[in-house]
């Protein structure tokens, strides 16, 4: 009798191979085990079999398994980690939602806010005025129908902050010139910042004079937080035309809390009339000054979002040799992308890789400005820097990998001890997928 031998070929046997570690790997993240996931990446890794497919299934089920887990405080944090991939765990999100607490009515928050689902697709929680206060929040953002005004202004004083600042939202979303004074009560009197901070963003798109005049007001009192929403209520069409503008230059000319962020929102409007010329320049003044002489934030806010002029390059050319080393790596940063050439651009990023190999307190960033750039010079010290004892600095640098395109090599922050680190790393590499 003859025997049948089956031969099986080398590549199909890799393959297979290949699928068992892969499996392993997903599995141990699903327990979780992530020393038995270090192990399975680190031997994949040295097999040279983990491929970008691999890290990607390692990190879905990483992050469905940080999402499902969440409870509490600590839990919202952490789900906060993931708004910025919302659409690629959406099925996760919605499964925590599902468990009908509030960290569950906290995931269907993420998906509304990043525009995943409609912000009426729990209004029903509100028309009900169902007995959980998270999800009366939930209902409230979608509070935009004329029908619902009544309903929208009852809740702008809830006794649960959640489903004020949510009303207050919806007014934003849908203005009603009904809603103008107790607008302006929450603005002044909410014992939330985040309320206030959107009573004014209401009251902008209201509009007119009288919003103009309400605005100025609250203005006088207003800590960092409110006058970065006022400016950006001045901005709004009919509160910019009805004397926003003019209030706007005051701002930034007055100096203080909220005067760079007035003068970086008139720096981008489109010219046009003389009077939106004098606006710019004016604003352009401003920041000019402040890159050279402000505070140590103020100063690197401004030469992140003033736009390119020849004072500003200038400015950004004096800051680039400035003691206080993180304001010489963002002038470098900008020079490096907005440089007057080629010349200039490469010596910013050559002078970055130099400060990333040191021992400066800035390395991290001057690698993470490189990454952002896809300069591949930094792959090695990223990848050092995930062993650094700094929680930090381990997630910092492998998104700054998962930006360079390395997603093997940032593959082993999945398996990090520190939550925050495995759901920062699995977001970016979701949303790069």
């Amino acid at each position: 009798m003859r025997r049948l031998s089956f031969v099986v070929p080398i590549g199909l046997l890799l393959i297979s191979m290949a699928g068992c570690a892969q499996s392993a790997a997903v599995s141990a993240a699903k327990k979780p085990d992530f020393n038995a996931l270090a192990r399975e990446i680190d031997a994949s890794k040295k097999a040279g079999d983990l491929g970008d497919g691999d890290v990607e299934d390692i990190a879905e089920a990483v992050a469905e398994g940080e999402i499902q887990r969440a409870k509490g405080v600590e839990g919202e944090r952490m789900l906060e980690t993931f708004g910025g991939c919302a659409d690629e765990v959406e099925g996760a999100l919605d499964d925590r939602y599902d468990a009908g607490d509030d960290t569950g009515a906290f995931a269907a928050n993420i998906l509304m806010n990043a525009g995943v689902v409609d912000i009426d697709n729990y209004v029903g929680f509100a028309r009900e005025t169902d007995a959980r206060p998270a999800y009366r929040a939930l209902g409230a953002r979608g509070l935009v129908d004329e029908d619902d005004f009544p309903l929208r202004r009852k809740l702008f004083v809830d006794l649960d902050e959640r489903v004020r600042v949510n009303a207050l939202k919806a007014a934003m979303t849908a203005p009603a010139k009904e809603d103008f004074d107790l607008l302006i009560e929450a603005a002044r009197v909410d014992p939330s910042r985040d309320a206030r901070a959107a009573a004014a963003h209401a009251i902008g798109r209201i509009g007119g004079d009288r919003a103009v005049v309400a605005l100025k007001d609250l203005w006088i009192r207003a800590d960092a937080h409110l006058r970065d929403a006022i400016v950006d209520a001045y901005m709004s069409p009919g509160t910019y035309e009805a004397g926003g503008r003019e209030q706007l230059v005051q701002a930034a000319e007055s100096g203080g809390e909220g005067s760079i962020d007035a003068a970086v929102a008139l720096s981008r409007v489109s010219l046009g009339e003389e009077v939106e010329k004098r606006a710019h320049s004016i604003a352009m003044g401003v920041l000019v000054r402040t890159i050279k002489l402000g505070t140590r934030e103020d100063r690197t806010y401004a030469m992140l979002m003033a736009p390119m002029d020849d004072e500003v390059l200038a400015a950004l050319r004096a800051a680039k040799d400035d003691s206080d080393a993180g304001v010489a790596l963002i002038a470098l940063g900008r020079l490096s992308e907005d440089g007057k050439d080629e010349k200039e651009k490469k010596a910013a990023r050559d002078k970055l890789l130099t400060i990333a190999k040191s021992d400066d307190s800035e390395a991290n960033r001057a690698m993470g400005e490189l990454a952002k750039m896809g300069d591949h010079r930094v792959v090695g010290l990223l990848e050092k820097q995930l062993a650094s004892d700094n929680a930090f600095a381990r997630g910092y640098a492998a998104r700054s990998l998962v930006l360079l395109g390395e997603l093997p090599r940032a593959a082993r922050a999945l398996a990090d001890k520190d939550s925050y680190v495995r759901a920062s790393t699995a977001c970016a590499i979701l949303r790069k997928r």
